[in-house]
């Protein structure tokens, strides 16, 4: 997909307000400072087009008022992967040392996260991942109760 203008002011609003037969997908260009692409990133689920252009919008600010340091941070902790950083976070959580605390974490980090999403880099884990994340636990729960 080729957008006509990279900012998304030159998108502008749209007549596509009903539903696509697929969700269309917001694919951001993020490049490098010498200009040259470096990462590319899919989001999909989006009801209409205007839904992800909004999306898109919302990235396209929060990328030019991001500080560099804090752009940096966040692109080397977005290559992690799940199981890579929670090994991190758990050790720094010292409100959980409660031992039946800290081990029920632990439990559900290993138990329910890591199988499913542990090796997924931090930077595809969007607000859609997460939702089936969800879904799939409830309905396996469901699952678990009619047995």
């Amino acid at each position: 997909m080729t957008w006509p203008d990279s900012s998304p002011a030159a998108w502008g609003p749209s007549s596509r307000t009903a539903a696509a037969p697929s969700p269309p997908a917001a694919l951001t260009r993020n490049r490098s400072a010498s200009g040259t692409p470096c990462e590319q990133r899919e989001e999909s689920g989006y009801g209409t087009q205007d839904e992800a252009i909004e999306r898109l919008t919302q990235l396209y600010a929060e990328k030019k008022t991001t500080a560099p340091s804090v752009a940096a941070a966040r692109r080397e902790l977005g290559q992690q992967t799940v199981e890579e950083y929670s090994k991190q976070w758990r050790p720094r959580q010292r409100n959980l040392t409660d031992c039946s605390t800290g081990w029920h974490v632990d439990s559900s980090i290993n138990v329910h996260i890591v199988p499913r999403l542990g090796s997924r880099k931090l930077n595809s884990v969007t607000p859609m991942v997460v939702e089936r994340f969800l879904d799939e636990m409830e309905t396996a729960g469901s699952a678990e109760e009619t047995r």
